[in-house]
């Protein structure tokens, strides 16, 4: 196409194929590279795909994906119970997020995933438990990980002043390009032989802890993925359970080609 030549005779539509050659050409110089029609469809995103995955299983991509943005919460914890009488627990702590841009190449064919379970509220002394972490690939090998929120605690029955109980801890991601803590879950507190209330559970990445109850009334579940579940208060003899979190999730963009 250099040294004075031009492209004539294409005066009606013609109909490519994606294995024909396309120069590359700078104004005023000769053509010295080249691409051909699906080397340059490579460059484009075609669609938008989203994959939620709330149960343990293998993530297969969509065909033709060229790159995904995971998003890996951890589950919620659960919350203290009002197990003692004129007693409060505290929050369950909110899962942890990871997040990461994956190639296909990293990503293969597919990959195995778990989805931490919602910690469980306490129904009895001592019963409460965390949230389970939730991660891609195999266990010990994993490419994006969160951990998820501890659980409340039950206070001891009331005697006199404030007493408190604590809540669980936040999940964190630990693997992965950006790593946000999930919210401890907060205190529940009794101030009186009848008065008092549960802890709020902490948020998840997407909010949603579990509010902190009335006085003498169970804890509430959380209302998004991760979240951790609210801290039951107890002024009778029957116990007011914690609430139990929410599961994790990975909720998975894809960019096709």
């Amino acid at each position: 196409m250099g040294g004075g030549s031009k492209i004539t005779g294409l005066g009606a539509n013609t109909s490519p194929l994606t294995t024909d050659v396309l120069p590359l050409i700078d104004i005023g110089t000769t053509a010295s590279q080249k691409i051909t029609i699906a080397n340059l469809l490579t460059l484009f995103v075609s669609n938008v795909v989203v994959q939620t995955l709330t149960a343990t299983g293998t993530y297969t991509p969509t065909a033709n994906m060229k790159k995904c943005l995971a998003i890996c919460v951890g589950g919620g914890g659960g919350g203290g119970g009002g197990i003692n009488t004129d007693s409060a627990g505290g929050g369950g702590g909110g899962g942890g997020t990871a997040i990461k841009l994956f190639t296909s190449a990293d990503i293969g064919a597919s990959k195995e995933f778990t989805i931490g379970a919602a910690g469980t509220g306490e129904t009895s002394a001592g019963n409460q438990a965390a949230g389970g972490s939730t991660y891609i690939g195999a266990g010990g090998s994993e490419i994006l990980r969160a951990t998820g929120g501890g659980y409340g605690t039950s206070g001891p029955a009331w005697s006199a002043a404030y007493v408190y109980a604590a809540g669980g801890a936040g999940g964190v991601g630990d693997v992965g390009d950006l790593l946000i803590a999930g919210s401890p879950g907060e205190i529940g507190v009794t101030w009186s032989g009848t008065l008092g209330y549960g802890g709020v559970g902490g948020c998840s990445f997407f909010g949603g802890g579990g509010l902190g109850p009335a006085v003498n009334t169970a804890g509430t579940v959380g209302g998004s993925y991760g979240a951790g579940g609210g801290g039951g208060h107890a002024s009778a003899v029957t116990n007011k359970n914690g609430a139990n979190g929410v599961i994790g999730v990975i909720y998975i963009i894809e960019f096709l080609g």
